[in-house]
């Protein structure tokens, strides 16, 4: 495990496989590190993600199946923000989030940015995607 740097730590509901191998195919300079799986022990989660080890856009992510009951909510509370400089990535990085999930804000030109939005894709992650013009 990396240490003395924070690194995002993901909770899902029995869908962490699905998520992130969605986002390291979505997002450039992505990785699988590694996926293992609950085993017989806890019946409820067998072949359900015990721990993924990822990075996306070379930043590094944990993620961990809960049961769909145990699973803390989602929460836009907190989310992911990534600043783009290329308005291309930008744009097939909003569609494709906001294909099927739900978008809070945007795109818009907001303070220094002249892109900004705010999307929870289907997995219950809050994204906030920015451009600034340059």
């Amino acid at each position: 495990m990396e240490q003395d740097r924070p690194i995002s730590f993901f909770s899902f509901p029995g869908t962490a496989a699905a998520a992130v191998n969605f986002y390291v195919q979505l997002f450039p300079n992505s990785e699988l590190i590694e996926l293992t799986y609950f085993g017989d022990e806890q019946p409820e989660l067998t072949g359900k993600v015990y721990n993924a080890s990822f990075t996306l856009m070379g930043q590094s992510f944990y993620a961990l199946d809960f049961t769909p009951k145990e699973a803390p909510p989602a929460s836009w509370q907190t989310s992911q923000f990534i600043e783009f400089s290329d308005t291309h990535l930008f744009d097939r990085i909003f569609t494709t989030l906001a294909s099927s999930g739900h978008v809070l804000m945007g795109p818009e030109p907001i303070a220094q940015f002249d892109k900004a939005a705010w999307i929870t894709d289907q997995f219950g992650i809050t994204w906030q995607l920015v451009h600034r013009a340059a």
